[in-house]
């Protein structure tokens, strides 16, 4: 009897199953567009599925009402890191799986945060709207360099090590970093950094990354308070989840230059809205970016090709990998 697959991202069906059919032996199977399906018809769907392929713009949530009337799917495939459209508790108390695709973009966001800290640190906005406007303010940029600089990681995981790693030739005076679980001295060493409490990255850093996941814990972690903590110099970096950070406080401390600027990919509601509080902060030392760390087209293609190889392991009644319940 043929499988099922529904694909809720906004990828042509035809797509999905050539990409699917690249890995050897997978029985027969179909493939269902539901991107522009109404809630009720996705959850209808979704009563026949064996697997969903879920949507990598986060707009087709899955909820514990979408998956209530499943009775064959084995696997939610998230074409993506994150997966904060997903009931993942509902999911594991049905005995669905979930996956997403962790590593997939971590080169990516690696380069776009060392890439946001160097515009920062060159005063890299200023310097193209002053030229462009016919300005010659050679001695008003002030650039700074990395080297010999304090460069704290919050969320030493995947990309907060391919961060480190790409920082060492740089010759900073230190990389420090803190997470809710210490790497062994063997990987600090390999990497060159020493591990730290929040308050110490706070206080120390020239320029604070964030890769951390978001939890109760980590939740607005960075807020009016970190931010006064926050050497007056030192830039934030945020290519995490937004949530991490308070806006409307980091908003604030740029406008007042309690902080000297930021860099932030993420925001609390995507896309972003104009009464989102940052954009209505004037400084040309807060770069703004719409959540596009993590998808380069290289990335994009590990992205794809990882999520629908992990949906043909399941079609064949293998194991799926990278799965987060």
């Amino acid at each position: 009897m043929s499988k099922t697959v529904l694909s809720l991202a906004p990828l042509p069906a035809e797509v999905v199953k050539f990409l699917i059919k690249q890995v050897p032996d997978v029985p027969d199977f179909d493939v269902i567009s539901g991107n522009e399906m109404s809630e009720e018809a996705v959850k209808e769907t979704f009563s026949e599925a064996d697997v969903v392929l879920g949507d990598y713009t986060f707009k087709q949530k899955i909820t514990a009402d979408t998956i209530s009337s499943t009775r064959n799917l084995k696997l939610i495939q998230q074409p993506s890191v994150g997966y904060q459209h997903i009931d993942v508790d509902a999911c594991t108390a049905k005995g669905i799986k979930v996956a997403n695709t962790a590593g997939a973009n971590t080169i990516s966001v690696a380069e776009h945060t060392i890439a946001c800290g160097l515009c920062l640190l060159k005063n890299m906005f200023h310097a193209h709207t002053s030229t462009k406007s016919g300005k010659w303010e050679q001695m008003n940029i002030k650039p700074a360099e990395l080297k010999g600089k304090v460069w704290g990681i919050v969320g030493l995981g995947r990309i907060g090590q391919a961060v480190a790693e790409r920082l060492k030739p740089f010759g900073l005076s230190r990389i420090i970093y803190y997470d809710s679980y210490r790497q062994g001295l063997s990987v600090e060493q390999e990497l060159g950094v020493e591990y730290t409490e929040m308050t110490n990255i706070l206080s120390q850093s020239d320029i604070i990354s964030l890769h951390a996941p978001l939890t109760d814990v980590t939740r607005n972690m960075i807020n009016e308070d970190a931010l006064n903590s926050m050497k007056p110099g030192a830039y934030l970096i945020n290519v995490a989840r937004a949530e991490l950070v308070d806006e409307k406080a980091l908003a604030e401390a740029i406008r007042r230059v309690k902080i000297a600027g930021a860099g932030i990919d993420v925001f609390s509601e995507e896309p972003v809205t104009m009464n989102n509080p940052l954009l209505a902060v004037e400084s040309e030392k807060l770069l703004l970016s719409p959540h596009v760390a993590g998808v380069t087209d290289e990335a994009a293609g590990r992205i794809i090709n990882m999520a629908t190889a992990n949906i043909a392991r399941v079609l064949k009644g293998e194991k799926p990998e990278s799965l987060v319940n």
